[in-house]
């Protein structure tokens, strides 16, 4: 009996019969796979994902479904995720501060990024950048930089948020050149940069996408993209690390990841289908013009990424002094 049992067993391996977990992982995806999003719906952020998962679908043969929970810092959503089966279905694209700075804003946060998510991919940089009115009279990040020393207290920027990537990076930038400067939070960059444009702050930091129209009206000056390089799609505008050799660049851009405990093969499966259908041509030429870098990297190293990006953020919200609530 036992003997029989073996060979039947050594048959259905030669044939090709897998392991029950190897077989859904082969046939994965076998329904619509649901992402949550942290970004608003009609932005530009929500716009590139939902063009990704249109792509997606061409390949995968499901619906990709992008829902729009913003609010929160990601909470809402980032739980959400946490509360779903970690079989690839229902997976997370996230601004970067909702994994690597939420936490160290709240007394009890709801996460541990370091346990609670399984990386899928860096999905994309956003090119970002600092500006001021056309009025203000300077034209490079060292020359801002004299001109708040000159003037102490008197100036004021915008951001994107108590806690934001747009106010961390101002507060590093405070912190290591001594800087008097006023935070003004705004719903959004993009408000921030309407401010900037109508005269109301000196000082906004936005995405480039934004701001390349106030920039060609005369209405703002567009400083340094916030960057260690300069980009290629920019080759004009200067990167805050050739001014300042010592820059530390606040993660940008957006997250994929999905629940911890994602089965392996599937991980690898649905971070293929996301890179290959991030640089698809249509997606690739939308990214252009909307000022977003395409990364993809592999799930190792957006781990890795994390890790990094969660320190650089403690140190921007300790340079804030933010306290958690």
């Amino acid at each position: 009996m036992i003997r029989t049992l073996l060979l039947s067993l050594c048959a259905a391996a030669a044939v090709g019969v897998l392991p029950a977990r190897d077989a859904f992982a082969q046939a994965y995806p076998a329904k619509p796979i649901r992402v949550l999003s942290t970004f608003p719906a009609g932005g530009v952020a929500d716009g590139v994902m939902r063009l990704i998962g249109q792509k997606m679908i061409d390949s995968i043969g499901q619906p990709v479904i992008v829902e729009a929970l913003p609010g929160a810092g990601g909470v809402i959503a980032a739980q959400t995720l946490m509360r779903s089966a970690p079989d690839g279905y229902t997976i997370l694209h996230a601004a970067p501060t909702t994994l690597v700075a939420t936490p160290f804003l709240l007394k009890n946060p709801p996460y541990d990024p370091l346990k609670d998510f399984t990386y899928i991919t860096h999905l994309t940089d956003a090119t970002t950048c600092v500006l001021v009115n056309a009025s203000v009279p300077v034209n490079t990040v060292r020359e801002l930089i004299d001109y708040v020393k000159a003037n102490p207290g008197k100036l004021a920027y915008g951001s994107n948020g108590v806690g934001a990537s747009f106010h961390l990076e101002m507060e590093l930038l405070k912190l290591k050149y001594g800087l008097d400067i006023t935070h003004v939070p705004y719903k959004s960059g993009l408000d921030g940069l309407n401010a900037a444009a109508a005269g109301q702050i000196p000082v906004a930091f936005v995405t480039v996408g934004s701001a390349l129209g106030q920039a060609r009206a005369g209405k703002v000056k567009i400083l340094a993209v916030l960057s260690i390089k300069r980009f290629a799609t920019l080759p004009d505008i200067p990167a805050m690390g050739e001014q300042l050799p010592d820059y530390e660049k606040i993660p940008s851009g957006d997250e994929m990841v999905g629940p911890a405990g994602m089965p392996d093969a599937v991980l690898r499966r649905l971070h293929a289908e996301i890179v290959k259908a991030l640089y698809n041509t249509e997606v690739q030429e939308r990214l252009k013009q909307v000022g977003f870098v395409p990364v993809g990297n592999t799930p190792e190293e957006h781990a890795i990424q994390i890790r990094k990006d969660m320190a650089t953020m403690a140190k921007g919200i300790k340079a804030a002094r933010i306290m958690a609530e």
